[in-house]
């Protein structure tokens, strides 16, 4: 798959289950624009509100609850507590502290008692932990956050609303951070969408002359792709407000996102001039969320006006670099990070880059020496995670996995995670047999863990035990329905493995996860592969050239090309399969549609 998407592994035949991500979510997009906060957060706000963790969020607690109780029968308690955690009994170490609450009313404790019933998953200790914080401690913004999120998933939007109101008023940073805060909450449940909307027509509603409410509204918006309500919303900000930069950046994330693209290039165009020392930010800014809507053309453009300016700017040469890896122009490519090599700011990412161009051509030799001399910075745990991949793939396997190893001893918090990364670098070097008892492992450790059942069932589908596979799936959907990730797998498992008569739940499972991630490539073509498989060949084909429109990845090359052989577009079809298999040369889902259509 192309460089950008963030993969921890190195590319080849897609497994039959499509990964939307790399579940071990160490590696992390490889497009990183040094960004001031304030601007991301007002142009790329977006996203970041898209990715956010379903979960609830832990509040923070001390490690242990023992601290400054003296009442013997709370201490009683908080020791039945903290033994039942050692243990790993989360809810019976909740029950315990919510039973030294009754008589101590002491807020780290019930802090502790409410992280404790997250962890256990239990909503009523949850529920009763929360609000008995919230009584202890009445101006704590984190109770009411919770209180907040539980009442969205109950649908109790006159819960949600006061909660909400609450954290408005109650935010360290004003009202307008309170409002954006909210939004930010809110948009963790997709599944609530319709709740959450109202809840924030209600703030609007009650406060009319509020900049920060329609901002809030308009983030909301766009988060469950309500693009025309997201653009009123927007445009209020800034009729309130025009003298704000965010207020701005955030209509232009909207007009991006509606396809409206001379307007906002104009409106950004007039953003610069007005902040004339930032630019370059604001563009580089505007070249990401151009590129995120798969407007490469434009966003390149941005890019390379930044440079024609600016020919020093590191960030947008290094961002330039990154495009032309991803479009398969690595002689370029390569040249530009090289000379970002020595750079202080960008030179460990340069050699990142550099380590997963070798990758990308499986220079192993060269990606691992690229690696070790990534020396901090951010790419730091990703470079190692890499490092074992490729170790893997030299054939090295047990150094790679005496690294994660002791990788993992040196960040605990981490252990899943790298268990997971082990998980798909053995599946990747052709030992899935390993991988398998390395996920069984890890699970027996984090039972339930979707990410590592979903990783799990991509060892099985590479097994061929394609009811192991589905039986993970549907574990994780029965845990977390809103799984876009699980759904979609699941669809695309059925899609492909299954009989005729599975395919409507199929298109149900993928139906679901689409309206979860309407912009998700993968999706879009899995959506298409199924129209195909039910004989909808112009609407396959719809859905297909969409999704290879945003992401080039050749089994997307593969279907698409199929789809137009199938409708007698043959001569384009053979265009899809050799522009393909010029950026992935040997590519065996594209090869195996060639052979069996055109021989």
């Amino acid at each position: 798959m192309a460089l950008s998407d963030g993969s921890s592994l190195p590319s080849g035949c897609r497994a039959s289950l499509p990964r939307r991500t790399a579940p071990a979510t160490l590696v992390t997009s490889n497009l990183r624009l040094a960004l001031a906060p304030a601007l991301m957060l007002a142009l790329l706000s977006v996203a970041a509100v898209q990715a956010a963790d379903a979960d609830l969020p832990s509040p923070p607690a001390p490690e242990r609850s023992d601290v400054g109780v003296s009442d013997p029968e709370a201490q009683f308690h908080i020791m039945l507590g903290e033994m039942a955690a050692n243990r790993g009994e989360a809810g019976v170490a909740a029950s315990e502290l919510l039973a030294a609450l009754r008589t101590v009313p002491d807020p780290a404790l019930a802090a502790r008692a409410t992280s404790l019933a997250i962890s256990a998953g239990n909503g009523g200790l949850l529920e009763l932990a929360a609000r008995r914080w919230l009584e202890i401690e009445p101006n704590n913004m984190d109770p009411r956050e919770v209180i907040l999120q539980m009442g969205l998933q109950r649908g109790d939007a006159d819960e949600a609303f006061e909660q909400a109101d609450a954290i408005v008023n109650g935010h360290g940073g004003g009202r307008s951070d309170g409002f954006r805060h909210v939004a930010v909450l809110m948009a963790q449940h997709p599944g609530k969408s319709d709740t959450a909307i109202s809840v924030i027509k209600r703030l609007v509603e009650q406060y009319p002359a509020e900049p920060g409410a329609y901002y809030a509204s308009a983030l909301l918006a766009l988060r469950y792709n309500q693009l025309d309500a997201a653009e009123v919303a927007a445009r209020e900000t800034v009729r309130l407000k025009a003298d704000s930069r965010d207020n701005t950046l955030l209509l232009i994330g909207v007009l991006v996102k509606q396809g409206k693209l001379d307007e906002s290039d104009a409106t950004l165009d007039a953003l610069a001039k007005r902040n004339k020392k930032e630019s370059a930010d604001l563009r580089l800014a505007y070249a990401k969320l151009l590129l995120e809507s798969s407007q490469r053309t434009r966003a390149r453009g941005q890019l390379e006006r930044i440079l024609k300016d600016s020919p020093k700017n590191t960030d947008a040469l290094y961002a330039l670099a990154v495009f032309n890896a991803n479009d398969g122009q690595y002689d370029v490519a390569r040249k530009q990070f090289q000379s970002l090599t020595q750079n202080l700011d960008r030179g460990s990412d340069a050699h990142f880059q550099l380590g997963r161009i070798a990758e990308r051509q499986k220079d192993w030799n060269t990606a691992l020496s690229e690696y070790e001399a990534v020396s901090g910075g951010p790419q730091a745990l990703d470079a190692a995670v890499r490092r074992a991949a490729v170790l893997a793939q030299l054939g090295r396997t047990g150094e790679a996995r005496a690294t994660l190893a002791q990788m993992r001893q040196q960040f605990p918090p981490l252990a899943p995670r790298l268990r997971l990364a082990e998980g798909e670098i053995l599946l990747e070097a052709g030992k899935p047999d390993e991988a398998l008892a390395a996920y069984n492992d890890a699970l027996t450790a984090t039972p339930n863990d979707a990410d590592l059942l979903y990783g799990r069932s991509l060892v099985h589908d590479r097994r061929g035990d394609a009811a192991a596979s589905e039986a993970d799936l549907r574990a994780i959907i029965a845990s977390k329905p809103d799984d876009a990730r699980a759904l979609n797998a699941l669809g695309y498992l059925l899609t492909v493995n299954g009989k005729a008569e599975r395919l409507p739940e199929a298109k149900q499972l993928i139906d679901q996860a689409l309206k979860l991630e309407p912009d998700d490539s993968a999706i879009i073509d899995s959506m298409g592969w199924v129209q195909y498989k039910l004989g909808r060949n112009e609407d396959a084909r719809g859905y297909l050239q969409k999704a290879y429109a945003q992401t080039p990845d050749p089994e997307i090359a593969a279907h698409l090309g199929e789809v137009l052989w199938v409708l007698g577009q043959r001569d384009e079809a053979r265009a899809v399969w050799l522009r393909a298999l010029e950026t992935a040369p040997g590519h065996q889902a594209v090869l195996e549609t060639m052979k069996r259509l055109a021989p």
